[in-house]
């Protein structure tokens, strides 16, 4: 068959709507134009199981893209989802994937995680990336495109660094910038944890940190290389916004309090959209609230408070349902950009209840909380 309006277009392996509005048109969420060789719109599971070499339609450039939906009072909120890349089941067409599938109230995705000092050698490869995902990189591409095609408000972030990567020293912005290009990424999240090898401490009154240098130069190269609109957001330490002023005793004390303040304090935190505060991993004594207006202090930006699923990897604290529900009334009575939760796919030890809940139960908590809608809906 031949397209009745518009130029014909031939799927091939690892398109998908999006991708191919994205290409074409200049804006993926103009996938809806695209027509099938009938003549008529594609419905959401046919645009989900388009065939190698099925012909689709492109309407003309000029066509003047669909109003956008109203946007509900309630869509300023974010959740931010970390995604273990590592976890991601096999998949030979996107929409085997779960992150093509994760659903709309999770509208920051973060899939973890990227070397600092990645290679990448393009044709969508991610040998050297550090992404640990078993389905090849179209299909990945595919699914993070499907995932925007499904849900148009919804960004999705690659973390570089986090608790294995730690090669800060051989930043490869190039080979980040070029798989957040390729794949169709949103932006960076900068998830750097120099535990091993940082120490800060108090001179008067001021923090200083033996990593500052280096973080500084690490916002400062991410963002060169991806100028917004892209975001650059960052994986903030539990204590990092503690040391000074009224929080100088703040509890717990260690190694990396006030990791964040040099950066916080100087000229280059105009260059992050986003703190993805690490509200765990800290001890009981930990308080998220006291945290959050730590930050608040020392950042204007957006601020999201991070809960993880237990067990938490250090300090023996857990995240009860009811815990969670108070620090998102704590982000709604400080009007803080929302919360953050590490991880989707991650699952607690023993049977999941209020007190040892799981991913999904905090997620539907967070969701509710937030008025997000559709809280039902599973993460896999």
């Amino acid at each position: 068959m031949t397209c009745q309006s518009g130029r014909s277009y031939t799927i091939k392996v690892g398109d998908t709507l999006y991708i191919i509005a994205q290409n074409e048109l200049g804006d993926g969420n103009r996938w809806r134009e695209i027509l099938k060789s009938s003549g008529t719109s594609f419905t959401e599971e046919e645009a989900s199981n388009l065939q190698l070499g099925q012909e689709v339609c492109i309407p003309q450039t000029n066509t003047t893209p669909p109003t956008p939906p109203t946007p509900s009072p309630n869509e300023g909120k974010l959740f931010v989802g970390y995604f273990q890349s590592w976890s991601e089941k096999w998949g030979s067409e996107p929409n085997q994937l779960q992150l093509a599938n994760l659903p709309s109230y999770v509208n920051m995705v973060i899939v973890s995680f990227m070397k600092p000092d990645a290679t990448y050698g393009g044709n969508l490869s991610l040998a050297g990336t550090g992404l640990d995902f078993s389905a090849d990189g179209s299909v990945v591409k595919g699914a993070i495109a499907l995932l925007k095609q499904r849900n148009p408000n919804t960004k999705v972030l690659v973390a570089v660094g986090g608790a294995t990567y730690h090669n800060f020293a051989g930043l490869n912005v190039g080979a980040i910038a070029s798989v957040v290009k390729d794949f169709g990424f949103d932006g960076v999240d900068i998830d750097y944890e120099p535990f091993n090898t940082a120490q800060c401490s108090s001179t008067n009154g001021k923090i200083s940190c033996t990593s500052d240098t280096e973080y500084r130069r690490i916002v400062n190269e991410i963002r060169q290389a991806l100028p917004r609109p892209y975001l650059v957001t960052l994986a903030a330490w539990s204590i990092g916004a503690y040391g000074e002023g009224e929080w100088t005793n703040s509890k717990p004390q260690g190694a990396l309090t006030g990791l964040l303040l040099n950066l916080l304090q100087s000229s280059d935190a105009n260059k992050i959209d986003l703190l993805n505060v690490m509200s765990y991993d800290a001890s009981p004594e930990y308080k998220p609230q006291e945290a959050l207006v730590a930050y608040q202090n020392y950042f204007k930006g957006k601020i999201v408070m991070g809960v993880e699923v237990p067990p938490e990897g250090w300090g023996g604290h857990i995240y009860t349902i009811p815990e969670v529900r108070n620090l998102v009334n704590a982000v709604r009575e400080k009007n803080a950009a929302g919360m953050m939760l590490w991880s989707i796919q991650k699952q607690p030890n023993g049977t999941p209840s209020d007190n040892n809940p799981s991913a999904q139960m905090i997620a539907k908590e967070i969701c509710q909380q937030l008025s997000l809608g559709n809280c039902d809906l599973p993460l896999s």
